[in-house]
C-alpha cells in the first residue's frame, strides 16, 4: 500500500508584539504663569505653531496696574519723606556748627551746643529710616512693573502648542502650567512595553509606528530605555529617536498615537532607499 505524503502547510511567521505609543518632541517647554491673576484671553489652541516671544495668553491686569500705582506713590512719598529730613539734617549741621562757635566765643552755653548736635544726630536717623523705605518702596514697584509685564504671557521657544490646561476665566498662581510648546524638528516616539516583551527591545533597534492617516510605518530607532519598573506598573518606556529626514511634512505630529512594532528589517529598508 502506498502511503500518501500531505503538502506541507506554510507556517505563518508570529505575530509581532504592538504597543501603544505617541508622538512627542525632544525638546519641549511649558508655558506657566509668572503672576497671580484671572487669565483675561487665551490665543492658542491645541496644535497651533508659536514662535518664542509670541503672546499666548494674557492676564486681567486690573489689579496689578493698582498694585504698581500704589507702590509708585510709596516710592514717591518715601522719597519726598527722606528728601525733607535730608534739608533738616542739613540745617542743623549748621546749627551744630554755629553753636559751637558762639561757645567757644562764650555767647552759647554746652547744653545749647549739646542740644543742636542730638537734633542734628535725630534727624539723620529719621532721614535713615526714611530712605530704607524709599528703597523698600523702589523694589516693590520695580516687581510690581516686572509682574504688570508678565500678565503678557509669551511662548519660551518655537514649536507647536499642546496639553493646553488653562481657560478664559480661571485664576492662575505663580508657577501654574498653562499649556507645553513641543520642537517639532527632532521628533521621537514614547511608547510602553509590558514586563512580558521587555526582552526584545534593546537600544539600536529598530520600530516602526504605524499612526492613522499616514501612508506606510514611520521607522524610529531606540535610544533609551527606563530602568526597570516595579509593580503595579508592569511596563517600561521606552524612546526612539525619529529620522526626521525620512517622513513627509504633516505625515505626524506631535501627539499623534499609534501602534509600534519591532521592524520589519525587509520593510524598513525599503522605506529607507524609496525615500
Amino acid at each position: 500500500m502506498t502511503e500518501v505524503t500531505q503538502p506541507r502547510v506554510a507556517q505563518a511567521p508570529p505575530a509581532r508584539p504592538e504597543f501603544p505609543g505617541v508622538v512627542t518632541s525632544r525638546k519641549s517647554s511649558v508655558i506657566s504663569a509668572r503672576v497671580a491673576a484671572r487669565i483675561d484671553k487665551l490665543g492658542v489652541t491645541p496644535g497651533q505653531a508659536v514662535k518664542a516671544g509670541e503672546i499666548v495668553a494674557t492676564l486681567d491686569e486690573t489689579e496689578l496696574k493698582t498694585k504698581l500705582s500704589q507702590a509708585r506713590s510709596a516710592e514717591k512719598g518715601a522719597l519726598m519723606e527722606a528728601g525733607g529730613y535730608g534739608a533738616q539734617a542739613s540745617a542743623l549741621h549748621k546749627k551744630v556748627h554755629a553753636e559751637t562757635m558762639l561757645n567757644k566765643m562764650g555767647y552759647s552755653s554746652a547744653m545749647a551746643v549739646s542740644n543742636a548736635r542730638a537734633e542734628y544726630a535725630s534727624a539723620g536717623s529719621q532721614g535713615g529710616a526714611a530712605m530704607a523705605r524709599a528703597i523698600g518702596a523702589k523694589a516693590a514697584r520695580e516687581q510690581a512693573e516686572k509682574d504688570l509685564a508678565a500678565a503678557q504671557i509669551v511662548a519660551p521657544i518655537d514649536g507647536i502648542v499642546t496639553n493646553i490646561k488653562a481657560h478664559v476665566g480661571d485664576a492662575t498662581q505663580i508657577g501654574s502650567p498653562l499649556a507645553r510648546v513641543f520642537d517639532p524638528s527632532d521628533l521621537i516616539i514614547r511608547f510602553a512595553v509590558p514586563k512580558e516583551h521587555r526582552a526584545a527591545i534593546a537600544v539600536g533597534l529598530r520600530v516602526e509606528l504605524t499612526v492613522e492617516g499616514a501612508k506606510q510605518p514611520i521607522i524610529a530607532t531606540v535610544t533609551n530605555i527606563s530602568g526597570a519598573q516595579e509593580p503595579p506598573i508592569n511596563f517600561t518606556v521606552v524612546e526612539a529617536d525619529i529620522d526626521d529626514t525620512k517622513i513627509t511634512r504633516g505625515e505626524i505630529t506631535v501627539a499623534s498615537v499609534g501602534r509600534v512594532r519591532i521592524a520589519d528589517v525587509r520593510n524598513a529598508d525599503a522605506r529607507g532607499a524609496k525615500q
